[in-house]
């Protein structure tokens, strides 16, 4: 049975806001309506030569005039419709076992079975977990944990990243993108993100080893090819210019789980919508924002789905909203599947950005023999352009996480959670000890300031105003109880672990692997990078993670080798130089960096490199104290 009165969209507030007084009065019943059904058919698939990128700004749905958006019969650019996925079956197996729901953190509190108390104190807020960001570490997520749970498998063990830009290297949003084999079979169908990009997985479309991408946007188009065991993101430069919109519009849907345990959540969220609003519609983009709601349960309660379609009208959203009680349910699993199902089918916006929230502390029934199922929703969001985050509240197993983490990396967004006044990964220990300085990919913040922020992100892309934001670092500091070593240890134990986590190529147990001399930028520092290097070294043969990746080879005579390939150390920052001296170990993947001289002490760049390809799969960075280095006591 749920857990009564769960907090989470509590989240969803600013300590202490209130709903406003004197809202207007509350609409008549049908601005929300009830789907019982299975709903109207999913959103339809681009159509490989449809134009992309026609930014509209008229209103979908509700009675709005709209400029031709889905839904108002100008299907030209998406007359084709996605195909059937013809998903898995879902895998069978028990619940309950532990998650780990950050990259380098374990969930120890309890069991993904047992549901979590409300603290005394208040401190209800929210993280998140990029598994785009952290790719790597997200195929070992689905290793571990799939076969103990009941999911549908999709397939992302290979991905790479196709990338739409104008001619003045800014991104194109919606974008037409459409993938082709060998024998120029179609593939994959979508429409690019605000960030310009589309996520292509080769391990869904059989074994061929090279493609063809044809990318359309305002009547021009690009065709570019990749490998299969080529670079991982692909990059097409269309002969244009990027219009500059006046106003983007922004559509934000909640896929709301309204049984009885979710009735905090509910409330919480009648009582922040507004100042979420107000965040988004006060930017100097000028954004047209727009909510939806669709809610859900499970079959044999009220309903199983109703839907407020997207409005423009906040006072009209917030009168549906306010209806909305929490009942029903009773077993753990309700019906998301029919949830996802009709949030497809609703009247997103054309050319601007598409955002949904699933908000639930269940997984989804899998024992209803549904056509349409999780993995379908998840193949057709990424075809119409539309991110879905996942909210994961209070007590939620490991099933559920594992669902929604599936959903959110597959459509590039990202997995909420809630934290309840534990510490941050930069907190505790040993003060002055090694933390870890996350950035954006980890926060503890109000949740509903974390969901403003994801759509600040995707705003800035499309109006060229970076959003201000910490670095994610690893700092080391030396310390009177702990040597210089052990500290050193500490620090490149977890920077290699997040060197790996965050690689954008499966890593596989085992993999061969060298460490090449840290590249110093003064000749000063050339014995320190050296010292560092041997740090570096020795933290391989400690950290159990580490060992069980990477086999790391017997470091050869590096002056001898760069003789034979006529480099100088400095020739390895280059990476196709650096490769070069990798086939040449026996090497699949290096490790390599630069040293720089600060202040107060030392920045180190660490970079995960693939031989074959000569691509940076992923990058660290280092802030080291001087009395850590070899000059120091």
């Amino acid at each position: 049975m749920k857990k009564m009165g769960a907090f989470l969209l509590g989240s969803f507030i600013l300590s202490g806001l209130l709903a406003c007084a004197g809202m207007a009065e509350r609409k008549q019943k049908d601005e929300i309506a009830a789907v019982t059904e299975e709903p109207k058919s999913p959103i339809p698939s681009p159509d490989a030569e449809g134009k992309g990128g026609d930014v509209d700004y008229g209103d979908i749905g509700n009675g709005e005039v709209g400029n031709g958006d889905f839904g108002n019969g100008d299907a030209a650019d998406y007359a084709e419709a996605i195909e059937e996925s013809g998903a898995a079956a879902p895998a069978t197996g028990s619940r309950g076992a532990k998650s780990k729901t950050e990259g380098a953190e374990w969930d120890s509190a309890e069991s993904r079975g047992t549901r979590r108390t409300t603290p005394s104190v208040s401190g209800l807020k929210a993280g998140f977990a990029d598994d785009n960001k952290q790719y790597n570490y997200f195929l070992q997520f689905l290793r571990q944990y799939g076969p103990s749970v009941n999911y549908i498998p999709i397939p992302v063990e290979e991905r790479i990243r196709i990338k739409a830009l104008d001619t003045r290297n800014k991104s194109l949003a919606s974008a037409a993108v459409s993938v082709y084999g060998e024998a120029g079979t179609p593939l994959a169908r979508g429409l690019t993100c605000a960030d310009g990009s589309f996520l292509f997985f080769p391990t869904e479309h059989g074994p061929d080893r090279r493609y063809r991408a044809v990318i359309t946007y305002n009547q021009s188009s690009r065709e570019v090819r990749f490998e299969r065991d080529g670079p991982r993101e692909v990059t097409a430069e269309l002969p244009l210019a990027r219009p500059e919109p006046k106003s983007v519009p922004l559509d934000i849907l909640f896929i709301l789980d309204t049984t009885g345990s979710m009735g905090e959540e509910i409330q919480r969220l009648k009582a922040t919508i507004e100042i979420i609003n107000l965040n988004l519609s006060s930017l100097s983009s000028s954004p047209q924002v727009r909510f939806g709601l669709v809610l859900y349960r499970d079959r044999g309660d009220e309903y199983v789905t109703e839907v407020v379609p997207f409005t423009r009208d906040l006072e009209r959203f917030q009168a549906a909203l306010n209806r909305v009680e929490a009942d029903g349910g009773g077993d753990d699993p309700e019906d998301l599947q029919a949830a996802l199902q009709a949030a497809l089918g609703m009247a997103w916006n054309r050319g601007g950005i598409r955002l949904a929230f699933i908000v639930t502390d269940a997984p989804p029934h899998l024992d209803y023999g549904q056509s349409y199922t999780y993995a379908d929703a998840a193949h057709d969001a990424r075809a119409g352009g539309i991110k879905i985050f996942s909210v994961g509240t209070g007590g939620l197993e490991l099933d559920g996480e594992l669902i929604l983490r599936q959903v959110s990396q597959y459509t590039a967004a990202k997995y909420i959670f809630l934290t309840y006044g534990e510490q941050g990964e930069s907190e505790g220990g040993k003060p002055g000890s090694v933390s870890h300085h996350t950035g954006a990919n980890y926060q503890t913040d109000k949740l509903e300031a974390i969901i403003i922020r994801f759509a600040k992100e995707e705003l800035a892309f499309a109006a060229d105003q970076p959003l201000d934001g910490e670095e994610e670092y690893f700092q080391a500091t030396a310390v009177t109880d702990e040597s210089r070593t052990e500290t050193l240890d500490k620090l490149f134990g977890q920077a290699v672990s997040q060197l790996i986590d965050y690689s954008s190529f499966r890593i596989p147990p085992d993999t061969p692997a060298s460490v090449l001399t840290l590249i110093p930028v003064t000749q000063d520092l050339g014995s320190s990078a050296e010292y560092f290097t041997e740090q570096l070294v020795l933290s391989f043969s400690r950290g159990e993670a580490v060992r069980k990746t990477f086999r790391i080879l017997e470091r050869r005579d590096l002056q001898a080798i760069l003789a034979e390939l006529e480099l100088e150390l400095a020739g390895l920052a280059d990476e196709k130089s650096a490769a070069r001296v990798g086939r040449l170990l026996g090497a699949q993947v290096l490790v390599t960096g630069k040293l720089y001289a600060k202040s107060s002490g030392y920045e180190a760049f660490l970079k995960l490199l693939r031989v074959e390809s000569g691509e940076v799969l992923s990058v660290t960075k280092l802030v080291i104290d001087r009395k850590l280095g070899i000059d120091g006591p």
